[in-house]
């Protein structure tokens, strides 16, 4: 969406807008608030419009920044009531530096002991962030393989991380 294109936002409300709403309103438990955090959330983008690379992933991204929003509008609403913004959400202690060192290691052997055309896949998507359209030309694949390839290399790589766990 480049700077001020109302009408991909109007699009993008017409076709998402109910979902964004109810999405919202899992969070904030308030229809006309939900409606609230999804318009604001759309005024925010007319003014500086989001940097969308993948429209293949625009659900996940939509889904990501009205959770966002939703938490903002919590945080926003318990600030002006003068309750702490993080008031009733259990706090959990950030893991320690060893532990993520050592998720790190378990994935990085995990990755090793896939086969090459896996690893390859995983590493080409996930690692160098490319799209869908520029992994599956760089692979040669169609999109059909790919998202095939992909989800048993996904799988594949899960198994290898649950047996070393």
């Amino acid at each position: 969406m480049a700077r001020g294109e109302a009408q991909a936002i109007a699009t993008l409300y017409r076709r998402h807008g109910a979902h964004m709403v109810a999405f919202a309103g899992r969070y904030v438990r308030n229809p006309a608030a939900a409606e609230d955090v999804v318009t604001g959330l759309l005024g925010r983008w007319l003014e500086r419009p989001p940097r969308v690379h993948d429209a293949e992933r625009m659900s996940a991204f939509l889904a990501t920044s009205v959770y966002h929003a939703a938490v903002d509008w919590i945080r926003h609403e318990r600030a002006q009531q003068g309750q702490p913004p993080r008031a009733g959400m259990p706090e959990q202690p950030p893991k320690p530096r060893v532990e993520r060192v050592d998720m790190r290691a378990g994935l990085r052997a995990a990755l090793a002991r896939l086969p090459n055309g896996e690893r390859l896949l995983l590493e080409t998507h996930y690692g160098r962030a490319l799209t869908t359209e520029e992994c599956m030309e760089q692979l040669g694949i169609s999109r059909a393989a790919f998202h095939q390839r992909l989800h048993r290399a996904r799988v594949h790589l899960t198994e290898l991380l649950e047996a070393q766990a």
